[in-house]
C-alpha cells in the first residue's frame, strides 16, 4: 500500500497544489487513497470535455451548502476561456423543466454525427446535454426516460462516462457536507484566478456573496417543496387507493348479493371436501399415502386400551432401510421417493387387513401387528419382510437391492402410552443396524437399560470435557536395534469422578459419534505436546518424539494445520517432535479431501502413521495415494506370530510390503520374547506393546527416560 505523502504528491503533480478537499483524508491513508483514485477515473482521466466537465461541477455546486466547488470551478471556466458574463448566466440559469429536456432531447435525436463525441461537442449538443445531464442529477424519480434516451443516443460507453462523472460530483458534495470542519476556502491558484476575475468585474465579488445565499434559500425551498410534492404524492396515491378498494368492494358486494344462494352451496360443499383433505393430510404421508406418525400413535394408543381387558397380544415393528441414503446420493431423491413408495407397496402385500403400516418419516416405517398368538407371529412377518426384499426393485432402469433393519417390541411391557412401545421396537432396531444390518431384534429390558447407560454416557461426557476429566498414559516405542526408547504413544483415559479410570474403547465410540472427539483431540494433542516439551527440557540429551491419535472428524476441521502449528508453537516443539496416527478406515471417507489435509500437516513437516494396519477395507492402491510415513502393524497380528504362522506370513508381508514402499514399520502389542525376536529376524524397525512397558502415568514414563538415560550415561563412562 502507498503512504499518504506518496499519494499526496501525486495530487499535488496534477493539480499544481493539494485541494482541501483532500485535507481530511490525510492521516488515513487508505481513504485517501480511495478518494484520489475516483478523482482519476471519473473526473482526471475521464474523456469528457474539460469545459463541459467544469460547467457541470460549477453548475450542480449549487446544491451544495459548501460554497468551495462553486468558487472553484466557476474560476476553472474563467480559466477554460469562458467569459465572465457566459459564468453568470451558467450560474444563474434555472434547472431545465420536462418540457425543455423533451427538446433537447429532440436536439440530440437530429445530431448529424452517429455518435456523440464527449471530448469534442459543438455548442448545441453541448448545451442540450448539459441541461440533461441536470435533468438526470436532479430529478432522479422522473428522469427514467431521460436516462434510457441517453444511453441510447450516446452508446454504453459514453453513456457510462457522463453517469460516473455525475455520480462523482454527487460524491464530492457528500464528503464537503459530511465534514463541515474543513476550511474550504480556495487555495492560493484559485484565489489568482478570482483575483483577476475581480479586477476585471469589481462587483464580482458581491455577486458570489449574494449568489451563493441566494442558491442556499433556493436549496431550502426546492427541499422544502420536494417534501410537499411527496406529501401530495402520497396523498393522492392514498386517495386513488381507497377509491379503487371502495369501488371494488361495490362491485364485489354486488355480484356477492346476485349469486348469493349458489355461492353458499358451493361453500358448503367446499367447506365438506377440504375438511376430508385436511382430515386425510393430517393423519396420512403425503409421498406414499400410508398413515403417518400421528395416526400410527392414535392407532397405537386405541390398541393399547381395548387389549388391557381383552389381554389379547399385539406387537409394533419398527423398519429402517438399510443404506437408502446411498441410493439418494447416487440415483437423486426422485429414485429414492420412488424407492420408498414401491417398498411400501412390498410391505402392505406381507399384512393383513386389520395391520397398521405407517411411515413415520425419511425411512423409517413402522408396523402395528394385532391380536398375534405369540411372539412367532411377529417374526414370522419380519423374516417375510426381509425375504420380500431378496426381490430387486427397478428405479429408472437401475436395478437396487435393499435391505431392512427391524425392531420389534410386545405390548407384553404393559406400557400405557403408545410412545414408550414405539421407542422400545426403535431401540431394537438400532441394535439389529449395530450387529451387521438387513436383520429383526427383538426388545428386551437389557436393550433399554443400555441405551440409558449410553445415553448418560453422553451427558457424563459432555460434562467431562467441560470439566477437563481427562488424563494421558504414556506408552513407550522402542527401537527394535538399539532396544532404546525413541518416544512415546499418548493415549487418553477419563477419570471419572464416580467411576474411577475409564478406558478409551468405553466412551471415544460415544465421542465419535457426537463429535466430542474433537475437543478432546485437542486438547490430547496439547498435553502431549507441554510433557514432550517438559521431557526435552528435563532431558537435554534425549530426541524423544511423541506419538497422538488423529480422527476422522478432525480431519473434516478446515483449520485443522492452523490449529497443530499453533499448539506446537505454544509448546515449542519442533514439527518433527510430533507423530500423528491415523486408521484405514480414515482414508476411505472423503478421500480428496484427507488427502488434501494430511499433505498439509506433511509440509508442516508432521510425520503420518498407518495404525491397526491390516485390519481395514482400504486398498493397498491408497499407500501410493497418501503421504504415509510409518505403518503399524495391528496387534491382533503380532499377539498371533509364535502360534499362528498364517499371522507370521501377514506380518511379513506387511513388512516387505512397506519396505519395498520405503516406508518404516511399528509393530503393536508385542507381549514376548519369541514375538520380538521374530520382528528384528524381519526387520521391522519399532515396536510396542506390554513386553516393554503397559501405558503408563507421565511420572513413571519420565522415570522410565531417567533409567534409560543413567544405563546410557554408565555405558559411555565405563
Amino acid at each position: 500500500m502507498r503512504t499518504s505523502k506518496k499519494i499526496e504528491a501525486e495530487i499535488r503533480e496534477k493539480f499544481g497544489f493539494f485541494p482541501p478537499f483532500f485535507k481530511l483524508a490525510e492521516h488515513n491513508t487508505q481513504v485517501l487513497e480511495n478518494l484520489w483514485q475516483q478523482t482519476l477515473s471519473a473526473y482526471i482521466n475521464n474523456p469528457i470535455s474539460a469545459l463541459f466537465k467544469e460547467k457541470l461541477f460549477a453548475y450542480l455546486s449549487r446544491y451544495c451548502s459548501v460554497p468551495y466547488c462553486l468558487i472553484c470551478h466557476s474560476c476553472a471556466l474563467r480559466t477554460l476561456g469562458l467569459k465572465t458574463q457566459e459564468v453568470l448566466e451558467l450560474l444563474e440559469s434555472p434547472p431545465p423543466t420536462e418540457k425543455e429536456i423533451a427538446a433537447h432531447l429532440y436536439t440530440l435525436v437530429r445530431s448529424d454525427s452517429e455518435q456523440i463525441i464527449l471530448s469534442d461537442l459543438n455548442p448545441a449538443i453541448e448545451k442540450s446535454l448539459f441541461y440533461c445531464s441536470i435533468f438526470i442529477f436532479l430529478e432522479r424519480e422522473q428522469s427514467e426516460y431521460c436516462r434510457t434516451e441517453l444511453r441510447r443516443l450516446l452508446g454504453p460507453m459514453n453513456y457510462q462516462h457522463l453517469v460516473t462523472f455525475l455520480a462523482y460530483i454527487k460524491t464530492c458534495h457528500v464528503w464537503m457536507e459530511a465534514h463541515p470542519e474543513i476550511n474550504y476556502e480556495p487555495d492560493n491558484r484559485v484565489v489568482e484566478q478570482l483575483s483577476s476575475l475581480l479586477e476585471e468585474t469589481p462587483k464580482l465579488a458581491d455577486f458570489f456573496c449574494n449568489y451563493i445565499e441566494k442558491v442556499r434559500r433556493e436549496q431550502q425551498i426546492w427541499a422544502e417543496q420536494a417534501i410537499q410534492l411527496a406529501q401530495r404524492q402520497r396523498h393522492q396515491q392514498a386517495i386513488r387507493k381507497a377509491c379503487d378498494d371502495l369501488e371494488r368492494q361495490v362491485e364485489e358486494a354486488t355480484a356477492k348479493l346476485s349469486v348469493s344462494s349458489m355461492l353458499l352451496k358451493q361453500e358448503i360443499g367446499d367447506r365438506l371436501q377440504a375438511e376430508a383433505q385436511l382430515l386425510h393430510i393430517t393423519d396420512r404421508d403425503a409421498l406414499t399415502g400410508l398413515p403417518n406418525r400421528t395416526l400410527f400413535m392414535k392407532r397405537l394408543g386405541q390398541t393399547i386400551e381395548r387389549t388391557k381387558k381383552s389381554k389379547d397380544l399385539f406387537a409394533v415393528l419398527f423398519l429402517d432401510l438399510d443404506r437408502f441414503k446411498v441410493v439418494n446420493d447416487s440415483l437423486g431423491h426422485t429414485s429414492g421417493d420412488r424407492l420408498l413408495i414401491a417398498f411400501a407397496q412390498r410391505l402392505k402385500s406381507c399384512l393383513q387387513s386389520g395391520d397398521t403400516l405407517a411411515r413415520l418419516g425419511g425411512d423409517e416405517f413402522a408396523i402395528l401387528l394385532e391380536e398375534i398368538q405369540e411372539i412367532n407371529d411377529a417374526i414370522q412377518i419380519a423374516e417375510q419382510l426381509q425375504q420380500e426384499l431378496t426381490i430387486p426393485f427397478y428405479l429408472n432402469r437401475h436395478e437396487v437391492f435393499t435391505t431392512v433393519s427391524i425392531g420389534i417390541a410386545l405390548s407384553t411391557t404393559g406400557y400405557d402410552q403408545p410412545e414408550n412401545l414405539l421407542r422400545d421396537a426403535d431401540i431394537a432396531m438400532y441394535r439389529a443396524k449395530a450387529l451387521g444390518k438387513a436383520r429383526y431384534k427383538i426388545f428386551d429390558t437389557v436393550m433399554y437399560s443400555e441405551t440409558t447407560k449410553l445415553l448418560q454416557l453422553e451427558i457424563d461426557l459432555r460434562r467431562a470435557v467441560e470439566r477437563q476429566e481427562f488424563l494421558i498414559h504414556y506408552q513407550p516405542i522402542v527401537s527394535l536395534k538399539t532396544d532404546k526408547i525413541i518416544g512415546f504413544e499418548a493415549l487418553v483415559r477419563w477419570q471419572h469422578p464416580e467411576q474411577g479410570l475409564v478406558f478409551p474403547t468405553e466412551f471415544i465410540p460415544v465421542a465419535e459419534e457426537t463429535g466430542l472427539i474433537v475437543p478432546i483431540g485437542y486438547w490430547v494433542l496439547r498435553e502431549a505436546c507441554r510433557q514432550l516439551h517438559e521431557w526435552q527440557q528435563q532431558f537435554l540429551e534425549n530426541k524423544l518424539i511423541i506419538s497422538v491419535n488423529l480422527s476422522s472428524k478432525h480431519l473434516l476441521q478446515s483449520h485443522l494445520s492452523e490449529q497443530i502449528r499453533q499448539i506446537l508453537r505454544e509448546n515449542s516443539l519442533e514439527p518433527h517432535n510430533l507423530k500423528l496416527e491415523i486408521t484405514e478406515s480414515v482414508l476411505m471417507e472423503n478421500t480428496q479431501s484427507v488427502r488434501t489435509k494430511l499433505l498439509q500437516l506433511r509440509e508442516l513437516g508432521i510425520e503420518l502413521y498407518l495404525d491397526d494396519f491390516g485390519t481395514g477395507y482400504s486398498s493397498l492402491s491408497y499407500l501410493h495415494c497418501f503421504p504415509i510415513n510409518v505403518l503399524k502393524i495391528d496387534r491382533s497380528f503380532v499377539n498371533r506370530m509364535d502360534i499362528n504362522g498364517e499371522s507370521a506370513e501377514i506380518v511379513r508381508t506387511i513388512i516387505a510390503l512397506a519396505h519395498n514402499l520405503g516406508i518404516d514399520v511399528t509393530a503393536e502389542g508385542i507381549e514376548t520374547v519369541e514375538q520380538l525376536k521374530q520382528l528384528r529376524i524381519l526387520q521391522c524397525k519399532h515396536g510396542q506393546g506390554n513386553f516393554f512397558s503397559k501405558p503408563v502415568p507421565a511420572s513413571a514414563a519420565r522415570a522410565l527416560i531417567a533409567k534409560q538415560l543413567d544405563l546410557y550415561q554408565f555405558v559411555i563412562h565405563n
